[in-house]
């Protein structure tokens, strides 16, 4: 009987589409996600978030792989190179997938044709910050300080960083000229702000709040479409007079290029299902990060409008890394 209901299966399965077939038996084994971030940052947070209710959905584990360096070259091209049939994930951002391959010469990989696109997960925005003790009150205050004195620096995360980029955005917008003060991380900058020796720079709204609280530094703007309700006085970059800023940090989750397209459409499908979720959410907020979830169409044609802004800027800035 054993022999023969086998048999039968596999007769049932042959009469199906191929595609049809690949969908109903994904995933018959684990599944890995390579994160571009190190243990610990909101990026590998959020990934772990996922991980639990999506290998209850699946009846398989997701194993999380950290492959983190390089601005995130290191993992993106790890996963560009692998097979494309869905065991391996990409947990990736905008630094790695927007930015490194115009800043890097020798990035390995083409985000664009690379990778097939599966599901934007969330974004968060960034917020510009001086120190309490500064005499700008504005970012119409900032601007005309700069203008004024030309004397006014900023730092950043690293050459070619996220934060770097939006400060050469927000200089080409505004008209102004500041001294670039490129750090390895932000967290060693933030004794320098508070001091006053630095002047101001772009973070995640996550990483300056607990300084917003403490009462050690103050919030100008947001790069946020809309004011973010953890800081409802606070006013965006466009309403604060820069035309066209509008900037979140976001994570999605690709795959090597020419996946099956059921199979990734199984993913979404899945993913969004698990994000939909109450537990996932709240445990995102806790991260200050914003759910963004679409289909697949929708996250390829975020990241090709994404690739081509900060293409344009790190061309206006002439930025590059060696």
């Amino acid at each position: 009987m054993k022999r023969r209901d086998f048999l039968l299966s596999g007769a049932a399965l042959g009469a199906l589409p191929a595609a049809a077939v690949a969908q109903s038996v994904f995933p018959a084994k684990p599944v890995t996600m390579v994160v571009v971030f190190p243990a610990g940052q909101a990026g590998d947070l959020l990934a772990r978030v996922l991980s639990e209710p999506l290998s209850r959905t699946w009846g398989q584990q997701l194993i999380i792989d950290n492959k983190a360096g390089a601005a995130g070259i290191i993992g993106s091209a790890f996963v560009a190179k692998a097979r494309p049939d869905g065991y391996t994930l990409l947990l990736s951002s905008t630094g790695p997938m927007a930015v490194a391959p115009h800043v890097y010469k020798k990035a390995g990989y083409d985000p664009l044709r690379d990778f097939t696109p599966i599901v934007s997960v969330g974004g968060v925005g960034y917020a510009l910050v001086v120190p309490a003790t500064s005499k700008f009150h504005s970012l119409g205050d900032l601007v005309s300080g700069a203008k004024a004195t030309g004397r006014l620096n900023y730092a950043s995360a690293g050459n070619g960083s996220t934060q770097h980029l939006m400060m050469e955005l927000l200089k080409q917008r505004a008209g102004i000229e500041m001294t670039h003060v490129p750090y390895k991380g932000l967290a060693p900058a933030y004794p320098d702000l508070i001091s006053g020796t630095l002047d101001v720079f772009f973070d995640t709204l996550p990483s300056v709040l607990p300084h917003l609280q403490s009462g050690k530094v103050r919030v100008l703007a947001v790069s946020t479409p809309e004011r973010v309700p953890a800081l409802p006085d606070v006013p965006t970059v466009m309403e604060s007079g820069i035309p066209d800023f509008r900037i979140l940090g976001w994570y999605g989750i690709a795959a090597p290029a020419k996946l099956d397209t059921t199979i990734r459409d199984k993913i979404n499908a899945d993913l969004r299902q698990v994000i939909a979720t109450e537990a996932v959410r709240n445990s995102m907020a806790k991260l200050g990060i914003v759910s963004m979830v679409g289909s697949p169409d929708d996250f390829a044609k975020y990241l090709a409008s994404e690739y081509e802004k900060f293409g344009d800027i790190i061309r206006k800035a002439n930025i590059t890394v060696e």
